[in-house]
């Protein structure tokens, strides 16, 4: 047994290693060297915690959560077209900014920003999780069940093409993994309370040294609601940091139905959130892309390279490595959800534009005035409108 490759394959450090075996660090550098021998008695244990077989209540899905992409390019119209497969004509334009981009499209809940001037900034591509399962919709039944690794592929050979010389023309600057541990009524699932009380106590380790934890309630006129406990490991202002909260107490309020249906509905427990952002991000989806990687075991191994948790004791938690320890206990999936195409009208349905319309003609007629016609015949149309009419010609008429 090649434990040195167990070990980098698992990325996993060698004083995790150590402890896994209940050893010193510096006897089991001797066995990754061969001064020492690997016994039979270790042996097992590293059998046990690396290779144990899949059991359901270890059940993890992963799915891909939010991706940024930023292509310097003012070619908005053949990044929608050849990279997200979409048409333009498709997309909604806005009439709002964000990111300091002068333009900004939406298909449902994906987002294009871009410039019609500044190549640099270019086109920025933004998708929550609910846009990347707007897009699995896409791939799975009009591009010919496309892949997350299909798109990446393309996107890496995209800029290559485009621009050789320029390792910048296209960055993913953000790729979030969420990792959804499955409910469990009858064997159960993990507490998140128990590494509450493992980083309280400083029972933890690894590479990230700070963390936040929050846990909020409110009080209704039903009692005391539990919004359930998020942890975050590292600092948001870093390029990986970590979150890990009650799933199904954050999906209990979205839905307005209690935790009980939520994980009846969804099976949702526990979510571990990977943040990736900028050089982490992008090149983690190079390696995705040059080693076929498998995202639900990469966002395991990410996790237990960068975080350790122990018992009171003072060995590993065995709780938390039975869910997070084991090679063969989660698989990476796609959740295909058809995208909201009609959302763009409902602001102007609820409150928006049409019906403030319709109150100032109703309140002329109430008063005998003719004021919004007035306005009306007399406004003029702003130089930021003129650009969003050129823009609208151009995603209108396929220049």
């Amino acid at each position: 047994m090649d434990v040195k490759a167990i070990r980098q394959g698992s990325h996993v450090t060698q004083q995790f290693m150590a402890d896994v075996l209940g050893i010193s660090i510096s006897y089991y550098r001797k066995i990754e060297k061969g001064d020492k021998p690997l016994t039979s008695e270790l042996k097992a244990k590293i059998e046990q915690s690396f290779f144990k077989k899949f059991d359901n209540y270890h059940k993890i899905i992963a799915t891909i959560d939010y991706v940024n992409i930023r292509i310097q390019t003012l070619n908005v119209n053949e990044v929608i077209e050849k990279i997200l497969g979409l048409k333009i004509e498709n997309f909604h334009l806005n009439d709002v900014t964000r990111y300091k981009y002068p333009f900004f499209l939406n298909y449902g809940h994906i987002n294009v920003y871009y410039h019609d001037k500044d190549e640099k900034a270019g086109v920025l591509i933004e998708m929550s999780g609910r846009a990347c399962r707007e897009l699995e919709y896409e791939f799975e039944y009009h591009q010919n069940k496309k892949t997350w690794l299909d798109f990446f592929s393309y996107l890496i050979d995209y800029g290559k093409n485009k621009s050789p010389e320029n390792d910048n023309f296209v960055k993913v600057t953000r790729f979030d993994l969420a990792l959804d541990e499955q409910y469990n009524e009858k064997e159960g699932n993990f507490d998140l309370f128990r590494l509450l009380s493992a980083v309280r106590e400083g029972r933890w380790n690894g590479r990230k040294k700070s963390y936040a934890a929050i846990l909020g309630g409110r009080k209704t006129s039903q009692g005391l609601i539990n919004d359930g406990l998020s942890l975050y490991f590292g600092s948001k202002r870093t390029h990986l940091y970590f979150r890990f909260y009650e799933k199904d107490y954050e999906r209990a309020e979205q839905e307005k139905i209690s935790v009980e249906a939520v994980r009846e509905l969804y099976g949702l427990r526990n979510r571990y959130e990977i943040v990736m952002r900028k050089n982490v991000s992008n090149s983690f989806i190079h390696d995705f892309v040059d080693n076929l990687l498998d995202l639900a075991e990469e966002g395991v191994k990410i996790i237990n390279d960068n975080l350790i948790f122990y018992d009171e004791e003072g060995d590993l938690d065995m709780a938390w490595y039975g869910l997070m320890g084991t090679l063969q206990a989660y698989h990476f999936t796609i959740q295909p959800e058809a995208p909201d195409v009609n959302s763009m009208f409902h602001w102007f349905e609820n409150g928006g534009p049409a019906s403030t319309y319709l109150l100032l003609r109703k309140y002329d007629e109430m008063i005998g005035d003719n004021r919004l016609q007035e306005i009306l015949e007399s406004a003029e149309i702003t130089e930021r409108n003129e650009r969003i009419l050129e823009q609208l010609e151009v995603i209108k008429g396929g220049k």
